[in-house]
């Protein structure tokens, strides 16, 4: 079984709509606005708190109609001479800064009435714009990291529960260790998937050990490991599996155990293991 004979609904989670998306980002703008101006800075404690607010918010909102248009663009147009996003994010930035240090005395002169001097206020707005455009920046891409994170697991359980499906289908007929294999390296990218080595837990990540490489996922070793149940090969620590053909030779030193895999790669054996590593190796 391999990923195209999943239903092409089920490979992929549908992106959430734009309008919806728009409208998180500017829920958290203008929250973003209500706290600046409940903190009344730069001297805004000579006006009102609703007055703050109002100003805050309003700023808060043409700071992101201003900031995210252009980091789009920055990403589109500078990916192929700036290779890093975050260089790309500050460079964006930088210009959107320019462009508000413009429009922050327009909206002063709207809110308060003040005295419009275009050159005089630009130089005074610009470090004011760039330490707001930066915290509006950080968490919109924060915001986008962690919606990210999320389809990825999402995307992860449901390839999970497809093949949990797949095999209920398919055990009267086929080898189910077969298909819970064919299942998770469905996962990764197809010059990655080959011969099962190993799998490292590595923080929220699971790395894929297989004779053609190595590939990030984000899953749980307990869940991988429900996933191959029936596949030759065992636990050897808390953040390590290896698969038993994998297995090259036994290292011992004093008390100290680990088995070295046909990758050269060596993993460690914890007490934990150590009598089931021995007893399913036959040592």
């Amino acid at each position: 079984m391999t990923n195209r004979e999943i239903p092409l609904n089920n490979q992929q989670l549908k992106p959430k709509k734009t309008k919806r998306k728009l409208l998180q980002q500017l829920l958290v703008v203008v929250l973003i606005g209500l706290f600046i101006g409940f903190m009344r800075p730069f001297g805004m404690d000579q006006y009102t708190l609703l007055l703050s607010m109002s100003y805050w918010v309003f700023t808060c909102i043409c700071g992101y109609l201003i900031y995210m248009p252009l980091i789009i663009l920055g990403h589109k147009y500078l990916a192929n001479s700036v290779t890093k996003p975050w260089h790309r994010v500050a460079i964006s930035s930088l210009f959107a800064s320019v462009l508000m240090s413009l429009m922050v005395p327009l909206i002063g002169w709207a809110f308060f009435n003040h005295t419009l001097l275009l050159s005089h206020l630009f130089l005074l707005a610009l470090p004011d714009t760039l330490v707001i455009g930066s915290i509006i920046t950080f968490v919109s891409m924060l915001q986008n990291h962690l919606h990210n994170q999320k389809q990825q697991l999402e995307q992860s359980k449901l390839v999970i529960e497809q093949s949990q499906k797949v095999i209920e289908q398919h055990q009267q007929s086929q080898d189910i260790n077969s298909i819970q294999m064919d299942q998770f390296m469905a996962l990764l990218p197809l010059e990655k998937r080959g011969q099962l080595l190993c799998l490292e837990m590595d923080d929220h990540y699971l790395k894929v050990y297989t004779d053609k490489g190595q590939h990030m996922l984000l899953m749980r070793l307990k869940d991988a490991l429900l996933q191959l149940e029936g596949f030759p090969g065992l636990q050897t620590h808390r953040s390590w599996w290896v698969a038993n053909q994998a297995v090259v030779s036994v290292n011992k030193e004093n008390r100290k155990m680990s088995l070295l895999l046909s990758n050269h790669l060596e993993v460690p054996v914890s007490r934990t293991f150590a009598e089931a590593v021995k007893a399913n190796l036959a040592l």
